[in-house]
C-alpha cells in the first residue's frame, strides 16, 4: 500500500507479515526503544504501545500530544512506536507475560482478536459519541463485542480509486460518479490495448483484500450473515468471480498476479497504468518522483456494483489490557486521543480518516483544501469493513491474514471454474 512504509519500518515486511504474525504470535518476545515523554518523575505511569505511522510527522504529533497529556494528568507517559510487523509480537509478549505496557493500538484488527484480555470501555466510547454527534455506524462492527464497547475505534485508511485521466482521454474513455464496473470492462480494454493497463493485485498481499473485498460486497457477494457466521451468498460470489475473471484478461496484466503491496504505487506514479484502488500514498508519491504524471492523476470515487458503491478502508483502533494496573489513567488517554482527532488528521496528511461523526463537518483538515481529495470529505458514506454485513469477527480477520479472497481471484483468473474456487475458499474459512 504504501511505498515509504517498508523504507521507514526497516523491517522490509508489510502489512501481509503483520497480519500473520497477529495471528501466529503467542508468547515471542519483543522489546521495543522506550522512549520518555516527561522528563521529571511522576508517581503514575501510563505505557502505550503504538504502530510506527508511516507519516512521520504524525509520530512528532503523537510525541507532543503524549507529553502534554503527562503534563495536564501528573504522570508520565511513555510510548513504545513499533513497527509493523513487529505490532503483534510485541501485543502477545505483554499479553504472555501480563505487563509491559496498558494501552495497545490495533492495527487492522478488530476487538474481537483480543476480546479475552481488553477492558470494557464503553464509558469512553459513550462519552465520545454524545460529545462528537455519533460514531460511524460500522464503528460497532469493529469495536463491539457481545454488547460491550472493548476497543475506542480511532480513525480508518480510506481506499479510493486513482486514475491518470490524461490516459482516459487519450483512448475517448471517461470516469465520472457514475461510472460502474461493467463500464470499466470497456474502458479498461481501451487502455490496455493502448499500453496502459489497469492494476488491482490478484496476490497474496493486504492491498489485493482492501481492493476486492469491497468489489464483492457491490456485487451483495457477502460471506457473513449479520452475526458474523460463515455464509455464503453463492450465486453473488460466482457473478463477481466471472466478472473478475474477464476484469482481470481485458484490462490487467499477468503481472498482478505477484505484486507486493508498493507494485500498485509504481505502477501509477511510473506513468506505466491507469487506475488503481490504493491510499493516497500512491497520488503523495507521484508528486514528489514524477510530477509529470501527478499532473494528470486524480482521486475518483469507487465505481458502482450491481450492489451501490462500496469503499475499502483499514482501521485503526485501541485497547486497554485487562491486566493494566492504570486502566483508569487508560481511558482517560483514550478520551483525550480521539477528542483531538482532527489535529491528528492534520498531523498525518489526511491519511487519518476520523469515525466521530462531528469531525466530518467540512471543510475536513488537509483533504477539504485540496481540490483533488475533496471527495475523500465523503468517503465515509460507503465505507464498509472486514466481516461486513457481520462484525470483524476472529473469522474475518483471519481470512484476511489467510488471503482467502485474492486466492479466489488468482485461481480463477488463472482458469479454474468459479464454482470450485468458491468451493474451496468456503472450506478454509469454516475450517477456520
Amino acid at each position: 500500500m504504501k511505498d515509504r512504509r517498508k523504507k521507514q519500518d526497516g523491517t522490509g515486511l508489510g502489512r501481509r507479515e503483520f497480519l500473520k504474525a497477529t495471528l501466529a504470535a503467542g508468547a515471542a518476545l519483543a522489546a521495543p526503544t522506550v522512549f520518555v515523554r516527561n522528563a521529571f518523575a511522576q508517581d503514575r505511569v501510563l505505557k502505550v504501545v503504538h504502530w510506527k505511522h508511516f507519516v512521520p510527522d504524525y509520530d512528532k504529533y503523537f510525541d507532543v500530544f503524549a507529553k502534554e497529556f503527562g503534563e495536564k494528568n501528573k504522570c508520565k507517559v511513555e510510548v513504545d512506536y513499533v513497527a509493523t510487523a513487529d505490532l503483534p509480537t510485541a501485543i502477545a509478549a505483554d499479553i504472555s507475560r501480563r505487563g509491559g505496557h496498558d494501552v495497545f493500538h490495533l492495527n487492522g484488527t478488530g476487538a474481537w482478536l483480543y476480546d479475552q484480555i481488553l477492558v470494557d470501555v464503553s464509558d469512553v466510547a459513550n462519552r465520545l459519541g454524545k460529545e462528537f454527534g455519533g460514531w460511524l455506524p460500522e464503528a460497532k462492527d469493529i469495536a463491539v463485542v457481545r454488547g460491550k464497547w472493548l476497543a475506542v475505534p480511532s480513525w480508518y485508511i480510506a481506499y479510493p480509486f486513482i486514475i491518470n485521466r490524461g490516459y482516459f482521454s487519450q483512448v475517448g474513455a471517461d470516469y465520472t460518479d457514475k461510472t460502474t464496473w461493467q463500464d470499466l470492462l470497456v474502458s479498461g480494454a481501451k487502455l490496455k490495448k493502448a499500453g496502459y493497463p489497469f492494476g488491482i493485485p490478484y496476490s497474496q498481499t493486504p492491498d489485493a483484500n482492501d481492493d476486492l473485498l469491497p468489489l464483492m460486497l457491490s456485487f451483495k457477494a457477502y460471506l457473513y450473515d449479520k452475526d458474523g457466521k460463515v455464509n455464503f451468498h453463492k450465486k453473488e460470489i460466482i457473478d463477481v468471480l466471472k466478472f473478475g475473471e474477464a476484469f482481470f484478461k481485458e484490462t490487467m496484466t499477468d503481472e498482478v498476479l505477484s505484486w507486493d503491496d508498493t507494485s500498485n504505487n509504481r505502477f501509477i506514479a511510473s506513468g506505466k497504468g491507469s487506475l488503481i484502488c490504493n491510499p493516497i500514498s500512491a497520488y503523495r508519491t507521484a508528486a514528489k518522483d514524477n510530477p509529470d504524471v501527478y499532473k494528470n492523476l486524480e482521486v475518483v470515487k469507487t465505481p458502482l456494483g450491481p450492489g451501490g458503491r462500496v469503499n475499502g478502508a483499514r482501521t485503526m483502533s485501541y485497547g486497554i489490557y485487562n491486566f493494566s494496573k492504570a486502566q483508569d489513567l487508560g481511558k482517560e488517554f483514550l478520551y483525550a486521543m480521539n477528542a483531538a482527532g482532527l489535529k491528528g488528521m492534520e498531523a498525518s496528511t489526511g491519511y487519518n480518516h476520523p469515525m466521530l461523526k462531528a469531525f466530518w463537518n467540512k471543510p475536513m483538515p488537509v483533504i477539504g483544501r485540496e481540490p483533488k481529495l475533496e471527495l475523500l470529505q465523503d468517503f465515509q458514506n460507503d465505507v464498509k469493513f472486514i466481516g461486513y454485513p457481520g462484525p470483524m469477527t476472529k473469522t474475518a480477520t483471519t481470512m484476511y491474514a489467510k488471503f482467502i479472497v485474492p486466492t479466489m481471484f488468482a485461481e480463477v483468473a488463472k482458469g479454474k471454474s468459479p464454482r470450485a474456487a468458491m468451493e474451496d475458499a468456503e472450506q478454509k474459512l469454516r475450517a477456520v
